[in-house]
């Protein structure tokens, strides 16, 4: 499982560097909110080439909640 993740980063570092300028947050922390929604995803995904978009979305409305919440 932790080399599928390390891949699926490797695959998606250009747009999760793309999300961490667009939503003004620290690519670490867009990295775990990443993470966190694909892991979550995956438990009952039986099709899983769409989870890294899904993902990403999901992630993205989490960063720009808490950002609104810290008056960014």
């Amino acid at each position: 499982m932790l080399d599928e993740l390390s891949q699926v980063l490797s695959r998606e570092q250009w747009t999760l560097e793309l999300l961490a300028r667009e939503t003004h947050t620290p690519i670490a922390r867009v990295q775990a909110a990443f993470l966190s929604e694909y892991n979550r995803l995956s438990a009952n995904a039986r099709v899983k080439s769409f989870l890294p978009l899904l993902a990403r979305n999901s992630a993205r409305i989490i960063l720009n909640a808490e950002n609104a919440l810290q008056g960014l």
